[in-house]
């Protein structure tokens, strides 16, 4: 702390100190109406440069403390498909601010199908959507929120996209990229088009960020397929951060 005062706090000090004993020197020479809106200037001045480092003490704080822009709390996905062609893939974020304002945060993301995803969301706004034909390149947006949020405040992201699987190349699995630590992932998988009686298991497994898109993953267990709501559903508490984690079925 002492630190950072002393490398943002007390060079604007010194230098609203500097000019204010310089504007001394001219008032004197002045007459008073002229000396009165130089002093007025130059504590304007001298206010603004205080607040200045102050704000940049702060964000440097918060920097050291938390590498982040914000820390994410918990995590919720939903995928549905009445047909095994289209579908939606739903995600509820819920994230804490660790800056001391946050407009806008990154999401990447990568549909496996040849028609890229309709994407919007009900509470942000959704701008410079960037595509890579590379299945090894990770999609990207930037959701913007409507009001900045300011340092622990929290609030709910959403994105929801629509897809088509009309000629079968998308491969039949949701994942999510934790980069940081989390307190609950949330996986739920509604496949309406599966016959009564299908009692196949889905694997959930995870891999290193560092690694590439289509490498292996790292198995970590079964989930049961639950023949009355024909659904995948499966938590996970406090999960290891570093990982992609990802649910897979049989299509």
């Amino acid at each position: 702390m002492k630190n950072i005062i002393n490398t943002f706090i007390r060079p604007y000090f010194a230098f609203a100190a500097s000019v204010c004993s310089i504007i001394g020197l001219i008032i004197v020479v002045l007459s008073d109406k002229n000396a009165t809106i130089i002093a007025l200037a130059t504590l304007c001045l001298s206010i603004i440069l205080v607040l200045i480092g102050i704000i940049l003490a702060i964000n440097k704080m918060l920097d050291q403390n938390y590498g982040k822009e914000y820390k994410g709390i918990s995590s919720f996905y939903v995928y549905q498909t009445d047909d095994g062609i289209k579908s939606t893939f739903e995600i509820f974020r819920l994230i804490q601010c660790k800056r001391m304002f946050l407009s806008q945060i990154e999401y990447k993301f990568k549909w496996t199908g040849s028609l890229m995803p309709k994407i919007w969301s009900n509470s942000q706004v959704i701008d410079n959507i960037t595509h890579h034909d590379d299945a090894k390149q990770w999609d990207s947006a930037i959701l913007k929120f409507k009001k900045p949020l300011t340092y622990n405040e929290s609030t709910v992201v959403h994105v929801k996209t629509e897809n088509d699987d009309h000629d079968g190349m998308a491969q039949p699995f949701i994942y999510c990229r934790l980069e940081s630590p989390i307190d609950i992932m949330q996986f739920r998988v509604l496949l309406a088009y599966k016959p009564a009686g299908y009692a196949e298991k889905a694997i959930f497994e995870r891999k290193m960020i560092s690694q590439e898109i289509d490498s292996d993953y790292e198995y970590i267990e079964s989930v049961d397929f639950n023949c009355l709501y024909k659904q995948y559903y499966h938590v996970v508490v406090d999960p290891s951060p570093g990982y992609i984690y990802r649910l897979r079925w049989v299509k």
